[in-house]
């Protein structure tokens, strides 16, 4: 890759993981929709693996004493069979349709965001495990998955600090899985280790700043704008790189 989009990538970390620090979730979500305007799906989604990972090792540490085991475990039980599911079906796809998936996975998340009724729900322990394995096969094929655990970890008797440090252990086990997968099936993750290199730091100092900084804005202001721009980044994957190129 050019300097010039290692540059636009490091910056995308940056500011995508600063956003997560003020809304919450979604800067994964924005990150994958930005590195496929400059990268194939191919070598996108694992990269976006590698870097996520690292990014949630960091949150995992920073809320080490707040990770909720009970949920953890039964996540992560069949998420190695789902790994191996979704790395054969993403095989067997063409790039067209993968960027569809992906950007219909996108609007999915903007619109399960909105659905605070699920809120009101605790879904039971023994269904993360089923969820595990859905999560492992889908994290392979749309990259992320993020916004849509989001709303199935919220619970009425968990704080926010087990909330997202417990979505940080999901996210560790899905990407270790994920850069683990892609390894196997001969992805050189060294062709793009300068990328890689520039925007793992990037978005652990966004990270940073955006719990130091960007945390005293009011999501109000901006919100609906990020919203709208993710929203259009999606359709541009479906209609523009999808429909348009296989038709």
């Amino acid at each position: 890759m050019n300097p010039a989009d290692i540059a636009f990538l490091a910056g995308a970390a940056f500011f995508t993981s600063a956003l997560t620090a003020v809304v919450g979730a979604g800067g994964g979500t924005a990150l994958i929709a930005i590195m496929l305007q400059v990268m194939p799906p191919v070598a996108a989604i694992p990269v976006h693996g590698a870097v996520q990972l690292a990014s949630n090792i960091w949150r995992v540490i920073l809320l080490r004493d707040r990770l909720v085991w009970p949920i953890i475990w039964r996540f992560a039980l069949l998420m190695p069979a789902g790994v191996a599911l979704g790395l054969w079906l993403f095989q067997g796809l063409p790039t067209e349709a993968v960027q569809m998936l992906i950007g219909f996975f996108v609007l999915l998340s903007l619109f399960t965001r909105q659905m605070k009724r699920f809120h009101d729900r605790d879904l039971p322990l023994w269904a993360f495990v089923p969820v595990g394995f859905v999560t492992g096969a889908l994290n392979m094929v749309v990259g992320v998955i993020a916004p849509i655990l989001g709303v199935l970890v919220i619970r009425r008797d968990l704080a926010k600090e087990q909330v997202v440090g417990t979505l940080g252990v999901f996210g560790v086990v899905g990407n270790l899985l994920k850069v683990a997968g892609f390894t196997l099936v001969g992805f050189s993750f060294a062709e793009y280790g300068t990328t890689i290199l520039w925007m793992i730091p990037a978005a652990l100092v966004g990270t940073t700043v955006g719990q130091v900084a960007l945390s005293r804005m009011e999501e109000r202001h901006f919100l609906p704008i990020f919203r709208l721009v993710l929203a259009v980044l999606a359709l541009k994957l479906i209609v523009w790189d999808g429909l348009a190129r296989l038709l």
